[in-house]
């Protein structure tokens, strides 16, 4: 402080010598926060790993059946963005014995009633998604035909099964159980099959000593605790359900953790579909299943899609304005052709009859600059139209075609936001993948856009929306099964797939806290 303070010639020639010694002083504390943050990190992410590690390994040795009792399927990362237009009730599909549903090319909404395959976790999940996986493990079979019978009888209640469930992986035998779980037992399962149960006890806890319980994590001993106290309690004769509920289900939210699910996560089903489910409590999950369409897709000599041809006779073929194509200075990646017109043709399900709808000079497709180089487009030679607001270019009177600037934003960002979770993939797709996935989505927004509202013009032109959108959803399932030998699934001529709620299990993220859920064909 004194060297600066003196007259202001020295002041002026010292300044920067000051600050320097001052900075470097500095410097060393700084560093050492850095570091003591970095090294502060690591040291919680150890903390946290071991901590997670050591709660698996107990869960594991104490219960073999919840820690065993799912096989997940592949979550993709690249349907994040995408959210069907509406949902057909699958209520309405063609059932299988045992309460599947035989799935056509379409979005479907089922509303399934639930049940607890996880005592000790929250009713609730507090938001957070699930992964979709399949039940196995020594219980699978008898759990699944406990959930596939219940189909068949609709007047077993549902707390009964509850009861029944819970009493099974309390390791309780069913003559112990009270009368309803007994009733449930005897009307879901084979006499030879609840033999079996009670004559196992390979799914019981172990007895552990106060001083073990205290050494394992919170999480695993409240889970443990859980499984004792239902395990007295599904013995009694007398207990009631709401005894055991009190006991199997904690109440409130799951909290959140850091690697949650996102709740509009997509699982791939190798069936040949998406799915993910919702839930707000253990006894209802809400199952959302896209069965993408396979789709023909022409290109022109320049490589822009000019007909998108579907299985069912569908059309849409699109004419573009021999104008060449716009580009803007800031985003040379990126480049738009404007549509002259737009012709979709779809059959009438119910007269037969061919609709048509025509829409001329609307709306553009995006070019990505992998997708430029492909066409061997000169991008020297583009028209570079202004960006500003569309009013703006009226009052302007602009020659030059004009696109909103947010619609280069959002190609740009669906561009990045694929390529991404491309890298992300253990095998990730080739550049071709990629580019045809992105054209093709940013083909079915140019067309929406010919069309303005289709809404309020063409009721139909809103499955057809969904119907490319479908297509969409298809080439994202080549991508997403690439080197798993799984893609021909999806393919035509492999029969329609089904799904079957019994065999389906709703995974959180952390086992320790949010619910596990087993599925039945029954609706609520």
């Amino acid at each position: 402080m004194t060297l600066l303070t003196t007259p202001r010639g020295c002041a002026t020639r010292f300044a920067p010598f000051a600050l320097a010694m001052i900075g470097a002083m500095l410097l060393p504390t700084l560093a050492a926060a850095q570091i003591g943050g970095v090294l502060n990190d690591a040291k919680r992410r150890a903390e946290d790993a071991a901590r997670e590690a050591a709660e698996t390994t107990v869960a594991k040795a104490l219960f073999p059946l919840e820690e065993e009792s799912a096989s997940l399927r592949r979550m993709s990362l690249l349907m994040d963005n995408y959210q069907p237009r509406a949902f057909s009730d699958g209520s309405a599909l063609a059932r299988t014995d045992s309460g599947g549903f035989v799935l056509a090319p379409g979005s479907y909404r089922f509303q399934s009633e639930s049940y607890c395959l996880k005592p000790g976790a929250y009713g609730r999940p507090g938001g957070n998604g699930y992964m979709s996986g399949e039940i196995t493990g020594k219980l699978a079979p008898y759990l699944h035909d406990i959930l596939a019978n219940s189909y068949r009888r609709p007047d077993i209640h549902r707390d009964h099964i509850q009861s029944l469930i819970w009493g099974m992986i309390a390791g309780v035998k069913t003559t112990s159980m009270n009368t309803d779980a007994q009733a449930a037992a005897a009307a879901l399962l084979t006499p030879q099959q609840i033999l079996a149960v009670n004559g196992s006890d390979a799914f019981l806890p172990p007895e552990l000593s106060s001083a073990a319980l205290r050494k394992m994590p919170r999480s695993v001993r409240n889970v443990y605790n859980a499984h004792e106290r239902l395990r007295r309690a599904a013995a009694r004769p007398d207990v009631s359900f709401d005894e055991l509920e009190a006991i199997a289900i904690r109440s409130g939210e799951a909290p959140r953790t850091d690697d949650d699910v996102p709740a509009g996560r997509w699982s791939w089903h190798p069936s040949g579909y998406f799915i993910r489910y919702k839930s707000d409590t253990y006894r209802r999950a809400t199952a959302d299943i896209i069965v993408p369409e396979r789709a023909q897709i022409i290109r022109d000599a320049v490589g822009r899609i000019s007909e998108m041809r579907f299985d069912n006779g569908d059309s849409v073929i699109t004419t573009y304005a021999d104008d060449a194509p716009i580009s803007g200075r800031k985003y040379r990646g990126v480049v738009a052709f404007p549509i002259a017109r737009v012709e979709i043709r779809s059959t009438d399900p119910a007269t037969g009859a061919v609709r048509v709808a025509i829409a001329d000079n609307g709306g553009h497709i995006f070019f990505n600059s992998e997708s430029i180089r492909e066409a061997g487009l000169d991008t020297r030679r583009l028209r570079h139209a202004s960006f500003a607001a569309p009013v703006m270019a009226m009052l302007w009177q602009s020659p030059i075609p004009v696109i909103n600037i947010d619609d280069i934003n959002e190609a740009n960002a669906r561009r990045e936001y694929y390529e991404e979770r491309a890298r992300r993939m253990t095998e990730p797709p080739s550049s071709e993948d990629i580019s045809d996935l992105t054209d093709t989505d940013h083909y079915s927004d140019g067309i929406e856009a010919a069309f303005g509202d289709a809404s309020d013009r063409y009721e139909w032109l809103i499955d057809h929306f969904e119907r490319q959108n479908r297509a969409l959803a298809y080439a994202t399932s080549v991508i997403e099964t690439l080197g798993d030998g799984e893609e021909e699934a999806a393919a035509p001529g492999h029969g329609l797939p089904v799904w079957d709620p019994s065999t389906e299990s709703a995974l959180p993220a952390r086992s320790g806290y949010a619910q596990r859920l087993g599925l039945s064909g029954r609706s609520w």
